[in-house]
């Protein structure tokens, strides 16, 4: 078989695996695959310029978790907000997830965070993703000498030009592969059942057996370890706003099949309590 190329395809190998998200597409529900075959995910967020996104930032999370692929939060723009930077890795790493933060200008340049994010790109088949203007192009071209990708500034109501236009496959000196991928302002998961949501967020799916009922969704439920650790505190605002957001969307996607499965839509049927 030809490629629009005119080379010839042997055979289509299967996936090992893929990050996708639901496309911004009328109709039917389609999966919008943005990469695959990866080893790591790095979701790249900026702590201001454009202002940080915990919803987006937590849906890539919640796919690459979903994937079984390990996923790091690279925080840039530092030296801009350092309280707002430290809030966040905060957030996140009492989540369980890694957080690097970096600059890649001047004075303020964190060389040693840099040095990490080089060995993660050397060390995998990476995908960068995060929201237009976050200075994706901008760590790469400080942490891959040569790669003189193209960077973009924020328009007057800070939000970035697509200055990646298209996912780019980059092999590494060194060793290692990365796929720069144009900026994205939303991330929804796709097709992921209420029940499973909850793993996707290790501070949730930790909490769970401490819950009265086994079936629980944290929404609501008497007796939930989740809210409580949420009221106490113990588990981040914008973290838990995010995967309620997540779990609607989830329900709301079921709805058909609950309509002859009683007890699966929102609020209905009785949860059967731990024995």
């Amino acid at each position: 078989m030809l490629d629009a190329s005119g080379e010839v395809i042997d055979r289509v190998l299967p996936r090992s695996s893929q990050l996708h998200r639901r496309a911004a597409t009328e109709g039917e529900e389609l999966a919008q695959v943005l990469a695959a075959n990866i080893t790591h995910v790095i979701s790249v967020a900026s702590v201001t310029s454009p202002p940080f996104q915990p919803e987006l930032v937590d849906g890539v999370l919640a796919a690459a978790a979903r994937e079984r692929v390990p996923a790091t939060l690279v925080l840039t723009k530092v030296d801009v907000a350092p309280k707002l930077a430290e809030k966040w890795t905060q957030v996140y790493s009492e989540a369980g997830v890694r957080v690097l933060q970096t600059c890649s200008v001047g004075d303020a340049r964190t060389d040693d965070t840099l040095a990490e994010v080089r060995q993660l790109l050397h060390q995998n088949r990476s995908v960068v993703i995060g929201l237009s203007g976050a200075g994706k192009s901008s760590l790469l071209n400080a942490v891959v000498p040569g790669v003189q990708l193209r960077t973009g500034h924020l328009n007057h109501i800070q939000q970035g030009r697509h200055t990646t236009t298209h996912t780019e496959l980059l092999p590494l000196p060194g060793g290692g592969h990365v796929l720069d991928t144009p900026g994205v302002r939303n991330f929804h998961l796709f097709h992921t059942g209420s029940q499973e949501l909850q793993f996707l967020f290790p501070e949730i799916a930790a909490r769970l057996p401490r819950c009265q009922y086994r079936s629980c969704l944290h929404n609501g439920e008497a007796s939930c370890a989740v809210k409580a650790a949420h009221d106490a505190g113990e588990i981040a605002e914008t973290r838990y706003t995010s995967y309620l957001r997540m779990l609607r969307e989830a329900l709301e996607a079921e709805q058909p099949a609950a309509k002859t499965s009683r007890g699966t839509a929102r609020g209905g049927g009785r949860r059967r309590p731990r024995s």
